[in-house]
């Protein structure tokens, strides 16, 4: 990895890459990011579900248009499902990252990733309380590592998984592996999905942050009944779930947004809270999959037509800081949008305005 020095805050740079010494004829970019706990304004992207498919690769361009300052990809970033056959990983990467489209994009867009069930295992597959077990864990991971420049991964060689967190001016992010530590929940109802340091580690990130907002990405959805019937979302750990959610309120955290992906399109989640401020999640995960699932008449709004993502606008700057979830389709179509405001998540308002 590179490392970079004397940068300024908020600033493009140009670069080239060389290759075997001979300079490469594309000039990218890159900006640098607001200072930490400055107020700011911003725009990222997120999303999931990404299968190679040669017709929606232009996806990548189409994001691109965007000028974002950084994309999360949100699990199912390719789909592998042979955890045991690391050439298969790597092609299934390599597939990809040699398309042009993929390369312009990552080119000038910081891109970070958590996995899910495609990247990781099987289809809806879990991993164990174990660090090593099943015994081919630990080779994803370090496979995983080398494909994605996140800031770390997890708690390194002795906690092996691909949470972290960063900021982008007042806002805090943080990543989590739902699949490394997760435990199978048919009969279990106390199960676990994140493990007990990865659990931890978001409770002591969560309680000291400062920050306007805190998003919390899960790479599977949070609200109930989004994928009715099955475990595989957080309705398989309810009991984790809640004591995240309460963890929250106890300690009077606000402004706290949930991101996930997994369901095959995008949607919009209002998880309503009795002693608390509603939650809002934002989802997406069909960035160029051609498989689908149908819209959920649960949700604000749901959308499944075409390939889309997710983009979240930022100002921390106003009196009452908001942020903005819109969603756009593979075509640039701006398809729906939701603003909610730092009132909105409040202790002090809980009987607030609403989103707007």
């Amino acid at each position: 990895m590179l490392q970079l020095h004397g940068l300024r805050p908020q600033t493009v740079y140009e670069y080239k890459a060389i290759v075997d010494g001979e300079q490469q004829p594309e000039t990218f970019t890159f900006a640098t990011f607001p200072p930490k706990g400055r107020a700011a304004k911003f725009s990222l992207g997120f999303g999931g579900g990404a299968g190679y498919t040669p017709q929606h690769e232009y996806m990548w361009d189409t994001i691109l248009s965007h000028k974002l300052q950084f994309f999360s990809l949100l699990g199912d970033n390719v789909y592998i499902d042979h955890p045991q056959r690391p050439a298969t990983q790597q092609f299934c990467y390599y597939r990809r990252q040699s398309r042009p489209e993929y390369r312009r994009f990552s080119g000038h867009t910081p891109v970070f990733a958590i996995w899910d069930d495609h990247d990781f295992t099987f289809n809806d597959g879990v991993g164990s309380p174990f660090v090593d077990q099943p015994a081919w864990k630990m080779a994803v991971w370090r496979l995983f590592q080398n494909q994605w420049n996140n800031p770390y991964y997890g708690g390194g060689e002795a906690a092996p998984g691909c949470w972290f967190d960063f900021s982008r001016g007042d806002v805090d992010f943080f990543m989590l592996d739902c699949r490394y530590y997760r435990e199978q929940p048919e009969g279990h109802p106390g199960a676990s999905m994140l493990g007990v340091v990865q659990k931890q580690w978001l409770f002591e990130k969560l309680k000291n942050s400062s920050a306007t907002f805190k998003v919390i990405a899960s790479s599977v959805p949070w609200a109930q009944g989004t994928k009715p019937g099955s475990l595989d979302t957080w309705d398989g750990h309810p009991r984790e779930r809640e004591e995240i959610f309460r963890f929250i309120e106890n300690n009077k955290i606000e402004g706290v947004i949930l991101l996930s992906a997994d369901r095959h399109r995008s949607d919009v989640w209002k998880i309503e809270r009795p002693n608390g401020y509603d939650f809002y999640e934002f989802e997406s995960s069909k960035l160029t999959n051609i498989h689908t699932h149908k819209t959920m008449p649960g949700a604000i709004f749901s959308y499944n037509k075409k390939c889309s993502f997710g983009q979240l606008d930022f100002d921390t700057t106003l009196d009452d800081p908001k942020a903005t979830f819109r969603i756009f389709s593979i075509d640039d179509e701006e398809i729906y949008s939701l603003t909610v405001f730092k009132s909105d998540l409040s202790f002090k308002t809980m009987k607030s305005k609403g989103a707007k």
